[in-house]
């Protein structure tokens, strides 16, 4: 019976290799491919001052939440924060709360409707409604529902019956040589042994399309094509190539958590082995996705994804939550 039931706790935690999100009213949460989960909320989507308040926790039965707190004023990010939930206030909050202040806090804000945040000078409003949910959601994605763990629903389960953490994979880097001054000269020569395909012809004559070649090996190269250019980014397509004719271009694939792929990243820039893309969700680049790859002799392997999902007017999101994390 107990191997039966290690066995069904394994198979819980395994279902997260691939990621989860999940979001309810003004409240966000993703658990990544380990089974860390963090959830984030912000103020009310009609309010004006943003306030952001992360909370995080590995897997495992032992694993303490973490939180950071971030407002933003006329003049940039808020400092010597006090927040207040119930008759529960924090006072000296500058990013992360110490231990003992996430133990007294927790519990308040999960009985309040909003919490206030001031500086001293002014104050904002963190909206706490969808923050149970969200936290009964990790509960259940981490295994750790009606344990004496739970933060939604606790029980009489010890943390011993909580799944452990899943291993993060480890990568292994391939050396990249620096660009060659006569790389550029491909750029011409690679386009035009491209075959027929959606970016052929880039974003359009007067746009003066971002086209690049970067060195990958010895012998091979990577070629961005600028394909579409919106207000405020541009998606492209890659290819892989030799850097001597016939030169045989191979379109990239980027994997992606959820085992989805990308073939059109947003403002992609490869250095020193490591390909990263942002693509914002609007201008001001208060939510979006962020990716990076790392170049290996399996090709480019998923290294860290991580999204803003709610644009709430807090500068990359504030507290962009993690889809994927490997090691190096």
């Amino acid at each position: 019976m107990r191997r039966l039931l290690l066995a069904l706790g394994a198979l819980v935690v395994a279902g997260l290799a691939e990621a989860q999100e999940f979001g309810y009213k003004d409240w966000s949460g993703a658990c990544d491919n380990t089974c860390h989960c963090e959830v984030v909320g912000y103020q009310r989507e009609e309010a004006e001052l943003p306030v952001t308040l992360m909370l995080a926790r590995d897997a495992g039965g032992n694993a303490p939440v973490q939180a950071w707190l971030m407002a933003l004023s006329g003049d940039g990010e808020a400092a010597n924060l006090s927040i207040r939930a119930g008759n529960v206030v924090i006072q000296g909050i500058t990013g992360a709360l110490k231990p003992e202040q996430v133990a007294r806090l927790l519990p308040a804000l999960k009985k309040a409707e909003t919490a206030s945040v001031t500086d001293g000078k002014q104050q904002w409003e963190l909206s706490l409604a969808g923050l149970n949910a969200t936290l009964l959601k990790m509960d259940d994605l981490q295994g750790r529902v009606d344990t004496v763990t739970a933060l939604a629903r606790p029980g009489n389960k010890p943390a011993s019956s909580v799944p452990a953490a899943l291993p993060a994979p480890l990568l292994r880097a391939l050396p990249v040589p620096a660009t060659r001054a006569s790389d550029a000269a491909l750029l011409p020569k690679l386009l035009k042994a491209l075959p027929a395909n959606e970016c052929q012809d880039g974003p359009g004559p007067d746009a003066g399309p971002n086209h690049q070649v970067v060195r990958l090996s010895s012998s091979q190269v990577l070629l961005f094509v600028e394909c579409a250019r919106g207000a405020y980014q541009s998606s492209y397509a890659m290819w892989r190539a030799s850097d001597k004719p016939p030169y045989a271009p191979q379109p990239v694939r980027l994997p992606l958590p959820g085992g989805q792929w990308d073939d059109a990243p947003m403002e992609p820039e490869f250095n020193k082995g490591v390909l990263h893309t942002y693509g914002k969700g609007r201008g001001i680049g208060d939510c979006g996705d962020a990716t990076e790859w790392l170049w290996t002799a399996e090709g480019f392997q998923l290294l860290s994804a991580a999204r803003a999902p709610m644009c709430r007017g807090m500068p990359g999101g504030g507290f962009p939550l993690r889809l994927w994390t490997a090691r190096r």
